[in-house]
């Protein structure tokens, strides 16, 4: 065979790239981030840098002509100037295990739990959302078996809603017990950024009982993880979650907590020199939170999947910009309130400042008619709230005020339970209230 069409047949297989296009090298590595050369790679692609004795993942995170800049998804301790570079020639990759129940996934998508190995099928990582024309209206309801949601702010199958509230109010808490009493036929639990000893603890308790272990998949990031990683892990959650909303199943995935994605978002953005534009955060943190959002929702001829997120209020300030943004484009909000939490109501969530915007959708008239009315009894209590509470305002002055007062006594009762129900007593209360206030 002539050297000529023996290097032909040999070239054939490498296709359209040549071979020096899947190589560059390392020329700076700052911040925990590489710099390094390139000849043809694409922006998020998948590449191996490093020796045989130190090999790492990484990400393409920024590219221009000559250079790219790449996010370690390990340690980079052991990399030096001039390692070599091998870009994949593709996008990040996930393997979705058949038997994902019961088992913690890192966000590599690995099962790192103890148990048996499984095979799997191997797929893209980052999906495109599904077209809304390819997705249904919200109508029917998820019951939590909590009061004030089911009956003041409703969860219904595909809808996207965050709990926002600050440190020590009780959000995980509010999260876990939603996970534990939602009915969804998968749940998948992603742990963010969150402490090594957390995602045991959740694991061994929450997970512990049979019926939750057969339906749940927990898919965690440590503190320690890169940004990347953390990213990824959300991913990683909403890949499996499509995939059985694809077989039908109604899916609830709960995400704690969004903000420290948007805060690993936020450092990836930087790095690749994104100015912070919107009171710390740069822009593609904003287009980014808006498409993992988008991923959630009830489809058609399908399943759905339902998504809960936490919001972690910086100060407890609810205007700040990850709140103020998610706010917009989420389907409802759970705001928790510290006064209410130190107070022992639970769930601690603000009636007048928590939306739920599938009511329309899911509650009948009579329904409709009860969350109006307890809206406007809390509204009118809030109003006197001061004069009451200092002593300034004596039992007996005023009959309507002394009703809000008894009234807003009995919805506590009531509605700051779990599991629990409202009482037919209280609803033809609340009813007469406000025919009274109409004579």
């Amino acid at each position: 065979m002539h050297f000529d069409q023996l290097l032909s047949e040999l070239t054939s297989h490498v296709g359209n790239a040549s071979l020096s296009n899947a190589f560059g090298k390392v020329i700076s590595i700052k911040g925990g981030y590489i710099h390094a050369t390139h000849q043809q790679c694409a922006f998020g692609e998948s590449v191996v840098v490093g020796k045989a004795d130190k090999k790492i993942e990484c990400e393409v995170i920024s590219v221009d002509e000559k250079h790219c800049l790449l996010a370690p998804l390990t340690s980079i301790e052991g990399l030096a100037i001039n390692d070599p570079v091998s870009f994949e020639g593709e996008m990040p990759q996930l393997t979705l295990w058949d038997k994902p129940f019961g088992k913690i996934l890192n966000g590599f998508g690995d099962v790192v739990s103890a148990e048996e190995s499984t095979s799997g099928e191997s797929q893209t990582l980052f999906q495109e959302p599904v077209s809304p024309i390819d997705k249904e209206s919200l109508s029917e309801q998820l019951r939590t078996g909590s009061p004030i949601i089911d009956k003041i702010l409703p969860l219904c199958k595909g809808q996207k809603v965050g709990v926002f509230a600050g440190s020590g109010v009780g959000k995980s808490t509010l999260l876990n017990k939603l996970y534990t009493n939602v009915d969804a036929d998968v749940k998948i639990y992603v742990m963010i950024g969150e402490r090594s000893r957390e995602i045991v603890d959740f694991y061994q308790s929450e997970m512990a009982s049979k019926d939750q272990n057969r339906k749940t998949i927990l898919i965690a990031s440590s503190t320690e993880d890169s940004p990347v990683l953390k990213k990824r892990a959300v991913y990683v959650a909403m890949a499996y979650a499509r995939r059985f909303s694809k077989a039908g199943k109604s899916v609830a995935v709960v995400i704690d907590s969004i903000t420290r994605l948007a805060h690993a978002m936020r450092e990836i953005g930087i790095s690749r020199g994104e100015l912070p534009v919107a009171r710390g955060y740069p822009p593609s943190v904003f287009s980014e939170l808006s498409r993992l959002v988008e991923l959630g929702g009830n489809f058609k001829n399908q399943g759905s999947i339902t998504t809960v997120m936490s919001i972690l209020v910086d100060g407890d300030d609810v205007n700040e910009p990850i709140s103020d943004y998610l706010r917009g484009v989420l389907d409802g909000h759970y705001v928790l309130d510290r006064k209410l939490a130190n107070l022992g109501y639970y769930p601690s969530v603000d009636i007048l400042k928590s939306r739920s915007r599938t009511m329309g959708d899911v509650f009948d008239r009579d329904e409709l008619a009860f969350e109006r009315k307890v809206r406007e009894i809390y509204g009118e209590y809030h109003e006197v709230e001061d004069i009451v509470k200092t002593g300034i305002y004596q039992k007996g002055s005023n009959a309507g005020i002394d009703e809000v007062i008894d009234l807003k006594r009995s919805l506590d009762n009531e509605l700051y339970t779990w599991p629990g129900s409202i009482s037919k007593a209280l609803r033809e209360q609340v009813h007469a209230f406000t025919q009274n206030h109409q004579d």
